[in-house]
């Protein structure tokens, strides 16, 4: 059992609850009788009660995908095009960390594909579950094993009667998730797995267990003893010390409220600004950020007051800053330039950085599945029209990257 102070491992995996303290699920009917088949069965303890959410329901999917290297923003405007359900405010969504690879990186990306999972935790809170953290079962499958291998090869099997679902990352291959599902899935998820160690006598392999039946059921397919293979039962699974770090990006609740593509490149071009040596931007930058997220979300309103209030009161400083990056009368127009590139950046488009050398620039980025060299075109007419004090050329690169090259006049 977990410390009295530390949250309960709880696993949502299709229309049962599976808990730590018994071998028995908690079934329910209907995804919105979820809720309230737990807080019975915790009708009598002490509240609130701290959770620790493994969230697998069949609307959960799970897909390796090349991506560019970046974080949760970088990945949902590069990938929403293809995903629309990183695009999409009610669906949950994470990513396992990108790992490099020649093209950029890779990444397995866990989605709904109906939402749920926000309405899922309001709904327990109300009756006294609160629920701290929600992962993918794959991401859990992940942090099971005790020991590694030098090569970091993992193979994690979770079965139960009706469902199955696997995470694998081969010595020289991208990670993978698979599932099974209905009554056949114990049967091909054991085929998937004798290929697998026939293939890799020797590779270690945990297999999690729901019932005896299941663990027998694959023991008769899997035939004489495998060396590298380990049994676990499902209840002492949700009893090891996983660790998965609060800043995880396979976090289904994320700390902060979902960014567009719009305020990622506000943010991002200002950000890297900041990288090229304008310093003191940073107020500035926090203060738009912060309208922009106030006029689009109108939540997080309390704990923004006193960062709001505190702005307005460096508004003398903010107003002589903004003179700094304007450059004086002889300076180059940056304020002027990033108001235009953060207003006309479509949301298609990712930017990944911008350098400002005396009155040149020089902007790169990615364009999502779906641009067209079209695309680059009509940006470029609208961030640099003939009466803009400045100039600018973009071409598209064949791999999805753009670059484009400017100057101030003078």
């Amino acid at each position: 059992m977990s410390r009295p102070s530390d949250p309960r491992t709880v696993l949502l995996w299709g229309n049962r609850w599976w808990l730590p303290a018994t071998d028995e699920p908690v079934p329910f009917t209907d995804f919105g009788e979820a809720a309230d088949a737990l807080a019975a069965h915790w009708a009598d303890a002490p509240k609130p009660v701290r959770l620790r959410l493994i969230y697998q329901p069949d609307a959960l999917a799970s897909v390796g995908v090349s991506c560019p290297q970046g974080d949760r923003r970088v990945l949902a405007s590069a990938l929403a095009g293809e995903f629309p359900a990183l695009d999409s405010p009610d669906r949950a969504w994470s990513h396992e960390p990108v790992l490099p690879n020649a093209n950029g990186g890779t990444t397995v990306l866990h989605f709904e594909t109906e939402p749920a999972l926000y309405a899922l935790a309001q709904r327990l809170a109300h009756q006294g579950l609160a629920v701290e953290s929600a992962w993918p079962l794959a991401t859990y499958l992940h942090a099971l094993p005790f020991e590694w291998t030098e090569s970091g090869a993992v193979t994690v099997l979770a079965v139960q009667a009706e469902r199955a679902l696997a995470y694998r990352h081969p010595r020289h291959a991208g990670r993978t998730v698979h599932g099974w599902s209905k009554d056949q899935a114990p049967a091909e998820a054991g085929r998937w797995l004798r290929e697998i160690l026939d293939a890799n006598p020797e590779d270690p392999v945990l297999v999690v267990t729901a019932e005896d039946e299941t663990r027998a059921l694959l023991e008769s397919w899997l035939g004489e003893d495998r060396p590298g293979l380990e049994w676990l039962r499902l209840t002492q699974a949700l009893t090891r010390p996983a660790t998965l770090p609060r800043y995880h990006p396979a976090q289904l609740l994320p700390r902060s409220p979902w960014v567009t593509a719009e305020r990622l490149a506000l943010a991002a071009g200002f950000a890297l600004l900041l990288a090229a040596g304008w310093a003191g931007f940073d107020h500035g930058r926090n203060w738009l950020a912060v309208r922009a997220e106030l006029a689009a979300r109108g939540v997080r309103v309390a704990a923004l007051q006193s960062e709001v209030a505190h702005l307005r009161a460096n508004a003398a400083e903010i107003a002589g800053l903004r003179g700094l990056i304007e450059g004086g009368a002889a300076g180059p127009p940056l304020g002027n330039f990033l108001t235009q590139l953060s207003a006309t950046l479509p949301p298609d488009m990712v930017l990944g950085s911008v350098e400002v050398r005396d009155h040149r620039f020089a902007l790169s980025g990615w364009v999502a599945p779906a641009g067209t060299a079209c695309t680059i075109d009509t940006w470029v007419s609208q961030i640099a029209p003939s009466d803009a004090r400045w100039t600018l050329t973009a071409q598209m690169g064949a791999d999805g990257t753009f670059a484009a090259t400017g100057g101030f006049r003078r």
